[in-house]
This record gives structure tokens, sequence and C-alpha cells, in this order.
């Protein structure tokens, strides 16, 4: 599991916020289901030091994650195809 760092506006406020993923789009998604995190400014890699700038509303990404059932099961990752 790697280590996130985030700038955030949560409730108004511009904050910087700790999470943690498998990869940075499962981190990204754990931020989109904080609901007083409305919007991303940028997001780091603490580990590889790579950061990736977003400065984008969450709050549609989150209207649509929350019409994901319950039970269905999200995983995030590369998949590795081989070419012959």
């Amino acid at each position: 599991m790697n280590e996130y760092k985030a700038l955030v506006i949560q409730e108004g406020q511009t904050e910087t916020l700790k999470t943690f993923g498998n990869s940075i789009e499962e981190a990204i998604d754990n931020l989109v289901m904080m609901e007083g995190v409305n919007f991303l400014h940028w997001i780091q890699d603490l580990k590889l030091q790579e950061q990736w700038d977003f400065d984008e509303d969450l709050i549609p990404l989150r209207a649509l994650r929350k019409k994901i059932p319950d039970h269905v099961n999200i995983s995030f990752g590369v998949k590795h195809d081989t070419v012959h």
C-alpha cells in the first residue's frame, strides 16, 4: 500500500491530507469518497516523490461514484498485456 499527500479544499479550507492506496487511482478514489473534500489541487506519491496536478472539482466525480452499488467491487491497477 502506498502513501499519498494531497492538497485539497475541505469544507471551504485549503488542507493537506494523507491517504493510502495500491495505486494513484485508488488514492484519488478515496479522496472522492470523502464528503467534505470538494476540490483536488494535486496529489503526491510520498515514496516516489511524483506529483500530479489536477485542479479539479470532485463533486461531479462523487455524484458518479455514488451511483455504483455497494456490492460492486472496484479495483484499480495496471494490466500488462503482451503483444505477439
